[in-house]
């Protein structure tokens, strides 16, 4: 088996930046295993051309930082990849050596495995001429590939023009998911990451002139040229204006970088290469839960959507719990999700059983328990966060003191867990001074507050207004690629409703199944609950009712709940009091509507004739049941006769797409610890 890239955060480095593909074979690898799993990414191969840019263009370095992957282009920089990686590691011979892997290298496997993959393709770049001619060179040996369209944009196009978004979208509509790029450096690579933040299930390789190659525009080196390491003064003197005073900045460049600074580093003038030390940004999040089990919830899915995507300058070690036991408390484990490796370092060993356990007096005890082990095991979390700066990313009020031990600045986000006055579960309202307290400590020792809604910041005005110029709006996120519109299927006349998340009491589970047990007289028993969460219902009477018309999932990751929502046709919400649920944006993103109690985060989102409806409260739980029951009634009938548009549905969800969310966050967290690269792309979605 071929192995996947390193993580950027323990890839060799070549000044600063990460190469994290070591061989043909594994980039053909890597492509394989994302367009399989319908997400994108960006691929550059880096060159001593680029290693010139990166240290001039800002904007070229964000890209380059935020790539999924990068592989050496060229012999130079394959051997020094290698030898730094040996500096680094003190000779682990357990990373693979880096091989030189170019554009020009990957076109023909990647479509031979397209073609074999079903994975449509699409050629942007070059000229009209090499474009047609590079398309029938690669269905002359892939005839079976689907190669969706080509395009060549005008002399001086601008990669970050509205031109260019264009053509992005033009790309998407096409249904192509491997893009290829002739566009030369930055060019290429700024619009990649432009493109992939757009459209995030879009993967696209930067190859530079390979499409003139294979079209006969360019004649590139004999293949005994390169093999002699020679491509270069082939290059030279076919054009020797156009690449003189280019090759003569990468001579003094590798210089540089092969002799002066080994002379520096031997003479202690500057430090030796650290393993560890690749990524810039060093983030350390903390919550109970461990990322590879069965714990759900918004703020669940919101660590997952960080542990998942972040970009590849940013390193994530995550201080949570071990739910299978098979860690050892206190020592990290590498984890991969989904391509990102981060750093796990759990500090409490919590069961299956006790972390879908209802009882809030439980998560309580969790909290404790987590808290504990976290301070039992605070130096090595102090030495697994490292020497360099690094930020705190917390999601309770309660571990805010254990970011103040380890003197990290923390960005609190604050999901919005009420008031005194709301309806809670009581152990909650019987500690509500501590609770308060936590939230003064943790809102005053916070660098930044990040607010899943604007009700929020109001509070925070009102109630705490020397923080108010900390906090801001930034609420959880969605993958909209993965949750994509799916049109609706009502072939057998079943009403499916479903509902995802813990049923903890603010949420009002008895107002789910007293309106569902309504729904059900109104359609002649033709409706079923669908939900997705571990909590046991049967604790509540009026489950009862509607048991028989419920199936209940269990736990499922994202693409799980993908596919749950594509098989229902609604979702429903009857929450006291809420953040802004991941569950409604996971739904609207499916192109699924919603009936729900108001809230006014929810406007603007649940808009009637669009994507729902909202009511009011009423004063008793039957009549609330019966007014939404009346209208899911209504809804029903919109959605059999065609009357609402999944895409329309979709379409609400753009502001909240976790490349637009993400990057934002990340960018905090550079801010602060000093990176020049405030505000850019966090990236393409792993």
């Amino acid at each position: 088996m071929t192995p996947l890239p390193s993580s950027p955060s323990v890839a060799p480095r070549l000044d600063g930046q990460f190469i994290n593909v070591a061989s043909p074979a594994e980039a053909v690898a890597a492509v394989r295993e994302r367009a399989a799993a319908g997400r994108g990414f960006t691929f550059f191969t880096l060159n001593l051309d680029h290693l010139v840019k990166l240290r001039d263009h800002p904007g070229f370095r964000a890209a380059y930082r935020a790539a999924s992957f990068v592989s050496a282009d060229g012999w130079p920089v394959a051997l020094l990849a290698r030898r730094n990686a040996r500096s680094a590691r003190e000779g682990d011979l357990h990373a693979p050596p880096v091989q030189v892997t170019t554009g020009a290298d990957l076109v023909l496997p990647l479509c031979a495995a397209a073609a074999a993959d079903g994975v449509p393709v699409y050629l942007f770049g070059a000229t009209q001429e090499s474009l047609a001619g590079a398309a029938a060179a690669l269905r002359a040996a892939h005839p079976r590939l689907d190669i969706r369209g080509w395009h060549a944009p005008p002399y001086g196009f601008d990669p970050l023009s509205r031109e260019a978004d264009a053509d992005a979208d033009r790309i998407a509509a096409s249904g192509a998911r491997l893009v290829f790029l002739a566009l030369g450096a930055p060019k290429q690579e700024l619009f990649a990451a432009r493109a992939a933040a757009r459209h995030p299930g879009l993967g696209l390789v930067c190859i530079g002139a390979a499409l003139d190659f294979l079209s006969g525009r360019q004649v590139r080196a004999p293949r005994l040229v390169r093999a002699a390491r020679l491509e270069w003064l082939w290059r030279l003197v076919h054009a020797p204006r156009a690449l003189g005073l280019r090759y003569a900045r990468c001579a003094g460049l590798l210089f540089g970088l092969a002799v002066v600074e080994p002379a520096l580093r031997a003479l202690g003038l500057r430090d030796r290469p650290e393993a560890g030390a690749a990524a810039r940004t060093r983030i350390c999040l903390m919550y109970t839960m461990d990322p590879r089990g069965a714990k759900v919830g918004g703020i669940e899915t919101h660590i997952r959507q960080i542990l998942r995507h972040h970009p590849a300058d940013v390193s994530v070690l995550f201080v949570g719990t071990d739910e299978i036991g098979d860690c050892t408390l206190g020592q990290v484990r590498p984890l991969v999700i989904e391509g990102r490796t981060i750093d796990f370092l759990p500090v409490a060993r919590i069961g299956a059983r006790e972390v879908n356990h209802a009882a809030k007096r439980l998560t309580q005890s969790i909290t404790l328990h987590y808290v504990l082990g976290a301070l039992r095991h605070l130096g090595a979390i102090r030495r697994a966060i490292g020497p360099g700066p690094a930020t705190a990313d917390l999601h309770r009020f309660e571990f805010a003191p254990l970011a103040r031990l380890l003197g990290l600045p923390a960005f609190q986000m604050v999901h919005g867990e009420g008031s005194r006055g709301d309806k809670m579960d009581s152990l909650i309202k019987s500690y509500w001074f501590l609770h308060a307290l936590g939230e003064r400590l943790a809102l005053r020792w916070a660098t930044g507050i990040f607010c899943v809604n604007p009700a929020i910041v109001k509070r925070i005005a009102a109630e705490f207004p020397r923080e108010l110029p900390k906090a801001e709006v930034l609420t959880v996120s969605v993958d909209t690629a993965l949750f994509s519109a799916r049109p609706f299927a009502c072939e057998d006349g079943v009403f499916r409703i479903v509902f995802a998340g813990r049923l903890d009491a603010f949420k009002d589970p008895s107002l789910i199944f007293a309106t569902l047990a309504a729904l059900r007289v109104r359609l002649g028993g033709k409706v079923e609950l669908h939900y997705v969460g571990a909590s046991d219902p049967t604790r509540f009477p009026e489950f009862a009712a509607v048991s028989d018309l419920t199936v209940r999932h269990g736990f499922q990751d994202a693409a799980g709940v993908a596919r749950i929502m594509a098989l229902c046709h609604a979702g429903i919400l009857t929450s006291f009091f809420e953040g802004m649920p991941c569950f409604l944006l996971e739904g609207l993103a499916s192109g699924r509507p919603f009936g729900a109690i108001r809230l006014p985060q929810f406007d603007g989102l649940i808009e009637a004739g669009t994507s729902g409806f909202l009511v009011e409260r009423a004063e008793s739980t039957h009549a609330s049941a019966e007014a939404l029951a009346d209208e899911f009634a209504r809804l029903w009938d919109a959605i059999r006769h065609g009357r609402l548009d999944p895409r329309a549905i979709h379409a609400k969800t753009a502001p909240y797409a976790v490349t637009a969310q993400m990057s934002r966050l990340f960018a905090h967290h550079r801010r602060v610890q000093g990176d020049a690269m405030v505000g850019t792309p966090a990236g393409t979605p792993a």
